[in-house]
């Protein structure tokens, strides 16, 4: 029940619709939130941190695939291309592609960018937020990108696609210092119930959580949609304990953000039904790299066991067992005679064979089911030396890399759209952007929401995104290097052959072949002294 102390447009029924869907999605979301936890222990190879046997080894097989799948992720980071759907936009379309790439690196998103892939990989979704931070720039506001912790997000049950839920829950902690310095009305009420966030800390020790928690306050976000009109905006409680501290539709009535979309993307690895997650890598290996480890805990101790000398000695054999163990006595006193009655070394019976290979039939097992096989770190067999063959195995291999990539890039472009609908909305200023420009020199460019804003003239701009690799990854570079340096050798760029090099070059799928085909196209239009022949 909403407490008495608020006075704003928010209902008490409403209010009280919210924080029952709260307890809803809560209790819902139980079983993901036990599985993220789970899986993090999986990937820091703690899993049999609660047995007896303490020393049982665990081998980091599933952090390498992890971990390769990440590189192949960042190797292919990927950068904004917008397109017009009108010809007046051209210009607009062209100066977003420059500063999008800027503004981007002002949120820090690479780094982002690199966490939420860790995230998941390992947990099968990852979730940015795209917000609008008025305290940035001076506090003149900017668009802030943040990887949420799919632990802090609840959503209504049954969904596919978070745009859908009714309402859409953040949860954090915060010190309660600077609770009580923002809302000092309410000093005397930050105490709440942090249960549900102490799951974050979950491998820390019980003491150390008490620390962390004890001077934080549970503080919720609600999300929800709102109809104005023709469109509709996204709204925002922030609230705890029955308290309400802000809402974004008592501070007027153009909402929080009037894109009518939640400020969040989720970037799904293996999609699941009936839910806007999936599952992750270690879902899928962790019962091969548990028996990995089960056969090399087996192999380690019998090769204990046989790497040690033991004897079997009578007790009235007459032998003096302390210098028989005490390997700097050169000399060992007997009582009477010594044969195989009175000692006996105890041997050790080897494994069988069949044990060994079913652990390395386990390895395979693993690097065939995730999709890391030897050759994608360049490691062949078969007699494969030659360069193009080794390369093509790998690209060959790369394909659910690829696959992932591509899923990657979709969640990016809905960021970007993000970006381009928050720069409609706030961006009311000129603000200045340094680019590169074409002769390698520096360029400076203010842009507003001016030319995207709708007016009674004409509608809001709209574009279209194409998602790239910033920059190849090596294998891909050299490819097309090798490409364009065998079309220079067998003549293609000649005077005499520009437009069949421009005709190849269109039919080609060759990164940067427009550059090619534009300056083509301009030497065909010039003087050419009798001798030059060789354009390129």
């Amino acid at each position: 029940m909403l407490t008495t102390s608020y006075n704003g447009k928010i209902k008490p029924e409403f209010f009280s619709k919210i924080t029952e869907c709260f307890t809803l999605y809560k209790e819902h979301k139980q079983e993901f939130d036990r599985r993220i936890i789970d899986n993090n222990r999986w990937f820091k190879s703690r899993y049999n941190s609660n047995k007896i046997e303490i020393d049982e080894p665990t081998t980091p097989y599933l952090f390498n695939v992890i971990a390769n799948k990440h590189a192949d992720a960042m190797d292919n980071y990927p950068e904004p291309n917008i397109l017009e759907r009108e010809e007046n936009d051209r210009e607009t379309a062209e100066t977003f592609t420059k500063i999008l790439p800027l503004q981007l690196d002002l949120c820090d998103f690479k780094r982002t960018y690199n966490r939420a892939w860790w995230y998941k990989l390992k947990n099968g979704a990852a979730c940015y937020g795209v917000f609008y931070n008025p305290k940035l720039c001076g506090n003149r506001g900017d668009i802030d990108i943040k990887k949420i912790d799919l632990l802090n997000l609840f959503w209504e049950p049954g969904i596919t696609d978070i745009q859908d839920s009714k309402f859409l829950f953040v949860t954090a902690l915060c010190d309660n210092d600077s609770l009580k310095e923002k809302y000092p009305q309410y000093a005397d009420r930050f105490t709440g119930d942090n249960a549900l966030d102490a799951q974050v800390y979950d491998d820390i020790d019980g003491e150390r959580k008490n620390d962390i928690l004890k001077d934080k306050t549970l503080i919720i976000d609600c999300y929800y949609k709102k109809q104005r009109g023709n469109h509709s905006t996204v709204e925002l409680i922030k609230f705890f304990d029955n308290i309400i501290l802000d809402a974004s539709e008592d501070r007027g009535n153009n909402g929080l953000y009037d894109h009518g979309k939640y400020p969040f993307v989720m970037d799904v690895l293996y999609p699941d039904e009936d839910s806007p997650v999936g599952f992750g890598l270690v879902d899928i290996i962790k019962n091969p790299q548990m028996y990995i480890d089960k056969l090399d805990a087996i192999i380690s101790k019998n090769a204990m066991i046989s790497g040690k000398t033991r004897f079997m000695i009578k007790d009235n054999g007459g032998l003096n067992e302390y210098e028989l163990t005490d390997l700097s006595k050169d000399i060992i006193h007997v009582a009477g005679s010594v044969n195989d009655e009175n000692v006996r070394e105890l041997q050790t019976k080897p494994l069988h064979s069949f044990i060994i290979q079913h652990r390395q039939n386990k390895i395979d097992e693993l690097k065939e089911v995730s999709g890391n096989m030897d050759f994608q770190q360049g490691n062949v067999t078969g007699g494969v030396t030659a360069y193009s063959a080794i390369v093509a195995l790998q690209q060959a291999g790369e394909k659910l890399s690829r696959d992932m990539i591509s899923e990657g890039y979709d969640a990016f472009r809905n960021i970007v759209c993000l970006c381009i609908e928050l720069i409609r909305q706030f961006y009311d200023e000129p603000r200045s952007y340094r680019i590169a420009g074409n002769d390698g020199n520096s360029e400076y460019i203010l842009f507003s929401n001016e030319n995207i804003k709708g007016n009674s003239n004409r509608l809001p701009a709209e574009f279209d995104i194409v998602v790239t690799a910033e920059k190849n990854n090596p294998y891909n570079r050299i490819a097309q290097n090798q490409t364009i340096t065998d079309l220079w050798k067998m003549g293609l760029f000649r005077r005499d052959t520009i437009q069949e090099s421009i005709l190849i070059l269109e039919s080609m799928h060759l990164d940067g072949k427009e550059k090619l085909i534009e300056g083509l196209r301009k030497i065909a239009s010039e003087q050419y002294s009798p001798d030059n022949t060789q354009i390129v």
